[in-house]
């Protein structure tokens, strides 16, 4: 029932190659490791609900986004390419 309501998030993830091509010639390489990126997106209180989980302990629900949720990766790359919006394709390249 959750996966037929579960609007997919569409967001079309960069391809490496065209990153790489694009980094052609750069000098200067950095990168930065958002290890806990995922767990910095709230979930829209209208969404909390769908997030629940039992174990023996009790009934949970998730307030920030975990890895692993269909739309999580293209949500994710929609923030990036929103912050860094000014900068990408010139000297910022968002790639999961």
């Amino acid at each position: 029932a959750l996966n037929k309501m579960t609007v997919k998030n569409r967001f079309p993830m960069p391809r490496i190659d065209y990153i790489l091509e694009r980094l052609n010639g750069a000098k200067v390489f950095s990168k930065i490791d958002l290890k806990s990126g995922y767990h910095q997106v709230r979930i829209a209180k209208r969404d909390i609900y769908k997030t629940a989980f039992r174990t023996e302990r009790g009934h949970y629900e998730f307030v920030i986004m975990p890895f692993g949720l269909t739309g999580a990766p293209g949500t994710f790359n929609r923030m990036m390419m929103r912050i860094f919006v000014d900068l990408v394709g010139k000297c910022v390249f968002i790639f999961l």
